[in-house]
């Protein structure tokens, strides 16, 4: 070693934000509802606006993408943590 002080190795995880990363993903539920209600209303305007619902469209899709993303992670940061502890035991 060089000088200086040690280095001291940790071997606590860092505190990662799973419980604010599931929140998220279940709001999404609540923004792809608004997706889907604009999308409702454009659907019941004369003359029907098939760019602007063509973007609720696309919209929900990513929010879905992004969703499943996220509670895939969340999912498998749990499993993860739950498979090491049992294996501590």
């Amino acid at each position: 070693m060089g000088y200086g002080s040690r280095v001291r190795t940790s071997k606590h995880h860092a505190k990662l934000p799973i419980g604010q990363t599931a929140r998220i993903a279940f709001e999404i539920d609540a923004i792809r509802a608004g997706c889907c209600a604009a999308a409702t209303v454009l659907m019941n305007e004369r003359p029907l606006k098939e760019a602007e619902l063509e973007e609720c469209a696309r919209l929900d899709d990513a929010l879905a993408k992004a969703q499943r993303l996220l509670k895939s992670a969340v999912r498998s940061l749990m499993l993860s943590r739950l498979h090491r502890r049992s294996r501590s035991l």
